[in-house]
């Protein structure tokens, strides 16, 4: 006890160390939007009601956190930041446990590394600071860690309170609806059903493992099959946006570059961005006006696209290939794919790709890593190797955690990083530098973005409005309905649109 303690000690210490830089940050992107003016009655969060221009939500439970906590804090961005850091501390401290658990019942023995290596690289891994430092993300991410309690309450076989949990996660954020796949995996690669009845040939004996392994995780299905009833049947809450280039066929050739970016994000997290560039002419977010040159012009047998596939594909051989000889690393892998499961585009979210996104998907690549250097650490010859691979990255998690958490100071820091990370893409960084310009009314910055965000997309209808909405209040008649009639051009009709 003494033993965990202390590592759950360490943990926990250096993930409020480089945390901290964020009780310095105000609000950012939807905070104020959500913290201000979002406060929901019971009723009217079960209803599906949200703020005008997130239609396409249904996180009950999330609603009626914003109305507690908004009642006990008004809109003091220090306590929801204290928030924020709770949760990551304590979604730290499960996944610690819920690795720790997987190891055991993988037979994986002699691996007392495992959970504080791999735990370690969860809490401090830089892909996660949009999760905890952007306010509105952390208010979701209270639901993946109601996700990893019902987890471990699984793995402890606290059947009953564990799927409670997972209902209350799943009306808190749609990420946690991937629980039922990710515990049939892990029985799958890890449990019984592997080591026994599919030990053994046989159609018979595969139906009967599966028939058991149903009976632990049907009510999971049920679960989340109810929350999918009420949103999509009774209260007709559809998709958030439209697929890329209207196409479906479309959308997925771009989502298999947009998961290997996922993969580098993990692998390499350095250029991290609120608004991601996933190739030429294609943005993460796609706003009113998007530019669909560059997704229309997409074949099968682009070569970006070919080597996704490829790499996609490798993955999966590898998943099949090792998970005999290294089921770890098998169920790693597969955590990786389901974990993005929710934000596939099957049904449009408005944005391509999120760092928040990550925050499950990574649990397979801190295990795969974890299980890697636990290995190392406990060859007496690779040893100081291990150890010294080890600190190294746990100091470079750590310095670009800290950094990127000071980018989330305001609107003006964190749109200025991205576009210092992609000045000739970015459009949307643009056109929200210079709404945050302008809320302080510093109108020349505001206009010089807007004009930046309306070269790199001349139909873009909204950033013209913009600026003849700036020039107006700036008192330039002439500009401003130079501009009124650009917007016109750009979107034929656009100023009688909602």
């Amino acid at each position: 006890m003494k033993r965990l303690l202390s590592k759950m000690l360490i943990i926990c210490s250096l993930l409020t160390l480089v945390y901290l830089p964020i009780f310095g940050n105000g609000f950012a992107v939807d905070d104020h939007v959500f913290i201000a003016k979002y406060h929901p009655t019971i009723r009217e969060a079960f209803a599906g009601v949200v703020p005008p221009g997130h239609e396409g939500v249904y996180r009950p439970v999330r609603g009626m956190l914003y109305t507690l906590y908004f009642s006990l804090f008004g809109i003091t961005p220090f306590f929801y930041h204290l928030h924020s850091l709770i949760v990551h501390l304590a979604a730290t401290v499960l996944m610690y446990g819920v690795i720790g658990e997987i190891g055991r019942i993988g037979k994986i023995g002699g691996k007392e590394w495992i959970g504080l290596v791999s735990g370690l690289l969860f809490g401090l891994h830089p892909i996660h600071t949009e999760t905890i430092t952007y306010i509105a993300s952390s208010m979701d991410a209270t639901g993946l860690l109601f996700f990893l309690l019902s987890w471990y309450l699984y793995l402890k076989k606290h059947y009953f309170l564990s799927f409670f949990v997972a209902t209350i996660s799943f009306f808190t954020t749609e990420m946690a609806l991937t629980l039922p796949l990710f515990l049939m995996l892990q029985e799958f690669m890890l449990g019984q059903a592997v080591r026994k009845p599919f030990a053994r040939p046989g159609l018979a004996n595969n139906v009967n493992t599966l028939r058991n392994l149903m009976g632990k995780i049907w009510p999971y299905f049920i679960a989340a099959g109810g929350y999918l009833a009420v949103r999509f049947f009774v209260l007709g809450i559809g998709a958030r946006g439209v697929y890329l280039g209207g196409s479906f066929y479309l959308t997925m050739l771009t989502m298999t570059k947009v998961l290997v970016q996922y993969l580098w994000l993990l692998v390499w997290p350095v250029n991290l961005m609120h608004n991601h560039i996933i190739s030429p002419g294609i943005e993460a977010f796609v706003y009113r006006g998007y530019r669909t040159a560059a997704i229309a012009s997409q074949t099968l047998f682009d070569i970006d696209i070919l080597v996704s596939f490829m790499i996609l594909l490798g993955l999966l051989v590898c998943l099949w290939k090792l998970k005999h000889t290294h089921p770890l690393v098998s169920f790693g892998i597969g955590v990786f794919f389901l974990g993005l499961v929710p934000v596939m585009e099957f049904v449009p979210q408005g944005a391509i790709l999120n760092e928040r996104s990550l925050y499950l998907s990574s649990i397979g690549f801190v295990l795969i890593l974890g299980y890697t250097l636990s290995a190392l650490l406990e060859n007496q010859k690779a040893k100081p190797w291990a150890i010294a691979g080890l600190s190294l990255m746990l100091l470079f998690y750590a310095g670009k955690t800290a950094t990127r958490n000071r980018d989330w100071r305001n609107n003006i820091s964190l749109f200025t990083k991205d576009i210092e990370a992609s000045p000739t893409e970015n459009t949307y960084a643009y056109f929200a530098l210079g709404n945050a310009y302008n809320e302080k009314k510093n109108y020349e910055k505001a206009v010089a973005s807007y004009q930046k965000s309306v070269e790199i997309n001349p139909g873009f209808a909204v950033g013209y409005a913009s600026l003849s909405r700036t020039y107006r209040d700036m008192g330039n008649t002439e500009l401003s309905n130079i501009h009124y009639r650009l917007a016109n051009q750009a979107e034929q009709g656009f100023w009688t649109k909602k």
